[in-house]
């Protein structure tokens, strides 16, 4: 069963209570954080109150709009993972490989990473992080904290900081300097997609603080939590899934409603009220696509345009930079 953006299942008093000390710590009054979000303070402090995606992606948005240019964003993420709320999350940081440990960030992405999807792709020599719907300019707090808390956790599993790469969908920021405080140096702005990259040699080692018995519990009990809530995928997944599968198709809005089982005018007002539309999902897939054509499979232009029924190579350009906003060669480089 597939869940929407307004189906109520995360706890109020998980990631929400890390961003109200945040607030708290910089003398923001937690009114402002929860305006027009339904949420109120009582309600994280009960214990029992559950939210949607919605709610909470309101309330990042109001942090965002308060703490521009400050490092919050990046303070949020780093607790984000590192701070037990769930089996999920335990699941993950018990892990014998951090490769392991990312097949369950996957698994339970609903639980641990509420605010954005997260996706994995392999190369040759890294193993290569991206999200679905992170190319929009309002996600860059988003994007933030999905890339500080996978930092700060690897870091927190491996004992030591490792050599990842960030690459991101926009201009360098005006707040450069915190980027470099909490990322690193290893920067590239103006990229086809926001993706993080890890040498590949490394999600396989052994971790130090690794516990295959407290792993094996706290992931059946993610594993019985996830279903008891079914929250195993997101309505957007699975039509991000569904164009994955049939990329090489014509790709029709009519095809992709029967597909779900609605009336196109049902899934126009399901992508609606995502904040989204039929065509901006559809090309995400094409571009994520073309991207893992690219770093994955080496294929050229030529071959990415035929692969995704596209005429020939010069209207493929043009739809990459309609997708991406960049050209080609900035996939190449």
């Amino acid at each position: 069963m597939n869940f929407e953006c307004d189906y109520s299942y995360i706890p109020a008093h998980h990631q929400l209570s890390i961003l109200i000390d945040l607030a708290a710590s910089h003398e923001v009054d937690h009114h402002i954080l929860l305006s027009g979000s339904g949420i109120f303070l009582e309600d994280i402090f009960s214990g029992q109150k559950l939210i949607n995606q919605q709610q909470l992606q309101q309330v990042l948005k109001n942090a965002e709009l308060h703490f521009r240019n400050q490092d919050i964003s990046f303070l949020f993420g780093q607790r984000s993972l590192t701070t037990p709320f769930n089996d999920a999350i335990k699941s993950m940081l018990y892990a014998s490989t951090f490769d392991e440990a990312l097949s369950r960030y996957l698994t339970f992405s609903a639980s641990v990473s509420p605010w954005l999807c997260p996706r994995l792709m392999y190369s040759q020599d890294y193993v290569h992080i991206y999200w679905l719907d992170e190319n929009k300019l309002e996600n860059r707090f988003l994007i933030e904290s999905a890339m500080s808390a996978i930092q700060a956790f690897s870091r927190q599993l491996y004992q030591t900081k490792l050599a990842w790469k960030f690459e991101f969908n926009f201009s360098e920021p005006d707040y450069i300097e915190q980027y470099w405080t909490h990322l690193g140096s290893a920067l590239e702005f103006n990229r086809p997609i926001n993706m993080m990259s890890l040498p590949r040699d490394l999600v396989h080692e052994k971790l130090p603080n690794a516990s295959s018995t407290l792993a094996a519990i706290s992931y059946q009990h993610a594993l019985k939590e996830m279903t008891a809530q079914n929250i195993q995928q997101s309505f957007l997944l699975s039509l991000h899934q569904y164009f994955m599968q049939n990329i090489q198709n014509n790709i029709q809005l009519e095809q992709t409603a029967d597909y779900f089982q609605m009336s196109s005018a049902t899934l126009k007002r399901k992508l609606k009220k995502h904040q989204t539309h039929f065509q901006a999902q559809l090309d995400q897939s094409r571009l994520h696509t073309a991207i893992i054509l690219y770093r994955v499979h080496s294929f050229k232009t030529e071959q990415i345009s035929q692969h995704l029924q596209i005429n020939d190579a010069t209207n493929f350009r043009r739809a990459f930079k309609r997708w991406s906003g960049l050209t080609v060669q900035a996939a190449q480089s």
